[in-house]
């Protein structure tokens, strides 16, 4: 199979939409993995898309054409990735919540090849991970990417044309999944509290800090080996719909 010049400039431009998309999603973007492996990655994916798709060569009569058209294919990887990375930060978000609200605010994550975070968000955001990939949503996203060459040929994205509201929808969607998930933790541990704070005031001899830090602790990991089969149950359902929404956005 021989390529002609302009069908090397379409399988770059291919390759553009990849890589930015992979380096926004959780599951390739983190910074643990090798950013030699992200590139032979999304060259292996650039490539196989653009023979096993039916992608026209695009034709650029200028420079400035193909520039533009680069551009348009990183806003468009880049915006992708974006909405998808919102299904992880939701985990990510309610791991925060619950880690403040037991007292677990300090006790981080030292990795220095990511930046910083609490210890359960960095457990949830890893549990979201395996459940997105035991759906088969890297398999469906994969299959998505392709069809968005399809409906968006190379350089022909427009970033006005989304719509604004299905935007604000993904990024709705994902923090009402982040306060769901982390509710019934934070309803309990504030009971706690105020039990605490009653006590500080019929009894303020007794250091309700020492005595109820560690009983707050033993509290939210009951909880939440209590509710984590419906945490799963509920990130699970809540991801099938999500990738249903997010491959009709690609053109899926």
């Amino acid at each position: 199979m021989s390529l002609g010049i302009n069908e090397l400039l379409t399988l770059f431009l291919v390759y553009v939409r990849i890589i930015s998309f992979l380096l926004l999603v959780p599951i390739f973007g983190r910074e643990f993995i090798p950013n030699t492996f992200k590139v032979f990655l999304a060259t292996a994916m650039g490539f196989s898309l653009f023979l096993y798709t039916d992608i026209k060569p695009v034709e650029f009569p200028t420079t400035a054409h193909f520039l533009s058209a680069v551009l348009r294919e990183f806003l468009f990887g880049f915006t992708a990735g974006f909405m998808l990375r919102l299904l992880f930060d939701a985990m990510q978000m309610a791991g925060e919540f619950i880690s403040v609200n037991m007292g677990l605010g300090l006790a981080t994550v030292l990795n220095p090849q990511q930046p910083q975070t609490t210890v359960m968000a960095f457990f949830l955001s890893l549990t979201a991970t395996l459940i997105f990939l035991s759906v088969g949503g890297a398999e469906i996203t994969l299959l998505a990417l392709g069809r968005s060459l399809e409906k968006v040929p190379p350089g022909a994205f427009n970033l006005y044309e989304i719509n604004p509201e299905l935007f604000l929808s993904f990024f709705y969607e994902s923090f009402l999944l982040a306060f769901k998930i982390s509710l019934p933790l934070v309803v309990i541990m504030l009971v706690f509290n105020l039990i605490l704070s009653l006590i500080n005031r019929f009894i303020p001899q007794i250091n309700v800090f020492i005595v109820g830090l560690p009983i707050q602790v033993f509290i939210g990991f009951v909880v939440l080996i209590l509710s984590f089969p419906i945490i799963l149950s509920a990130f699970s359902s809540h991801t099938r719909e999500y990738i249903i929404k997010f491959v009709a956005l690609l053109g899926g």
